[in-house]
């Protein structure tokens, strides 16, 4: 699984500064607005399912048919969620001029929606089979470089950029569903309407502390591109996305440990407080140690990343985000490996959606004073506002001490 989000987040590191410097912050801009846009798509489709699915399927191993039975019904689910997606999706597209003028590339954007459907990550991580699917999703990522190398040659082929970087996530999506028949992890089952209303109903909670979550991460670059233009995109997204790449590797351990800690709930919960605990502490060195070399050396980093003066600017935004890993790592581990599997569902979903608020109440006017900058500002003091009511709530329920 490590290795999975390596792929994920570090090969594009090679590509992101290629397509600044080709693109220029302009048309580079367009494409990451395109993405965060249907990143709201996504979000809806997936509704949690990676956490909530990956449960149900840790919960019956051994059980063939009960595994079979959780995958159909979530499968239907997404599907179904898809199509709802998909629905909206072309209503924006028709009606609303701001996204009608390059429909083109938000359609092409738009197939990630369907790699998610039909990528069941959820069954390799409940199942903990990660090792063929990670080949399958790495070596697409690995051609994916060449072909961006191959084909985009100047600032026009934006769109080109964009669909080899989803045809690639397509064509993993597609192998690791054969990889799934191919290796007979489930059996053909009828899902049914009850079924598929369970796992939508399970899975609400962690869809609407995920909506939340997610909202003001994807709402700072759209807000940004909305109220300022791409080229403010462009600037803001090509710090972001170097401190998004260390984030989400490093957030990679929470789902990579969430099977294992569930189990460890069930033996002693004493025991799984420590595991938690150390990862903890770890996870914290490394990411303070990284924050402190984002900052030193921001502009040294992204003179060397992008030589197209266009991203001058993206210097300030990366100090900026220096903080950034700390805070959203941490609090992504007190998310799903202690307030989900101790419980507390409702107050994750409380202070998530508090969290989501505060950021919304202040993202335009950051934005409208301090353009791409805002984003940055807005991202780091959210995070930190949501740490501050994890570290109250574990305080108040003494979370970490057994009850005797």
């Amino acid at each position: 699984m490590f290795i999975l989000q390596i792929a994920n987040y570090v090969i594009p590191l090679i590509i992101i500064p290629y397509l600044g410097n080709v693109l220029g912050a302009e048309n580079f801009g367009k494409i990451v607005f395109a993405q965060a846009f249907v990143g709201y798509f996504l979000l809806f489709t997936d509704f949690g399912f990676n956490v909530s699915a990956t449960k149900d399927i840790a919960d019956c191993l051994g059980d063939k048919h009960k595994i079979s039975e959780f995958f159909w019904n979530t499968f239907i689910a997404k599907g179904l969620l898809m199509f709802i997606s998909l629905l909206f999706f072309v209503v924006i597209l028709l009606f609303f001029d701001r996204f009608k003028e390059d429909k083109i590339l938000f359609l092409i954007s738009f197939i990630n929606v369907f790699s998610s459907l039909l990528f069941p990550v959820w069954l390799f991580q409940g199942m903990e089979k990660m090792k063929l699917i990670t080949i399958i999703n790495t070596l697409p990522k690995i051609l994916m470089i060449f072909f961006i190398f191959y084909f985009v040659k100047d600032a026009s082929d934006y769109r080109i950029a964009l669909l080899i970087q989803v045809l690639v996530n397509l064509s993993s999506a597609i192998l690791s569903l054969f990889f799934v028949f191919f290796q007979k992890l489930v059996y053909l089952n009828t899902p049914t309407v009850k079924g598929v209303y369970n796992q939508i109903i399970k899975s609400s909670h962690i869809f609407l502390s995920s909506l939340s979550s997610n909202l003001y991460t994807t709402t700072n670059t759209v807000i940004l591109g909305l109220v300022i233009n791409n080229n403010a995109v462009g600037i803001y997204s090509a710090a972001d996305k170097l401190v998004r790449a260390i984030v989400g590797l490093l957030s990679s351990i929470t789902q990579v440990i969430f099977p294992r800690i569930n189990i460890y709930y069930h033996e002693s919960k004493q025991k799984c407080v420590n595991f938690i605990k150390k990862i903890i502490i770890i996870v914290a060195v490394i990411s303070v140690i990284l924050g402190l070399g984002i900052y030193s050396f921001s502009e040294f980093i992204m003179k060397i990343m992008f030589k197209n003066g266009d991203f001058t600017q993206s210097a300030a935004v990366l100090r900026y985000c220096s903080a950034l890993p700390f805070f959203a790592v941490i609090n992504g581990l007190i998310a799903v490996n202690i307030f989900i599997t101790f419980g507390l569902k409702k107050e994750l979903l409380k202070i998530v959606f508090m969290g989501c608020i505060f950021s919304l109440i202040l993202i335009y006017p950051l934005v409208f004073f301090f353009k791409e900058i805002g984003p940055a500002i807005c991202s780091t003091i959210t995070e930190i506002f949501i740490m501050i009511l994890f570290l109250k709530v574990i305080k108040t329920k003494n979370v970490f001490y057994e009850k005797k």
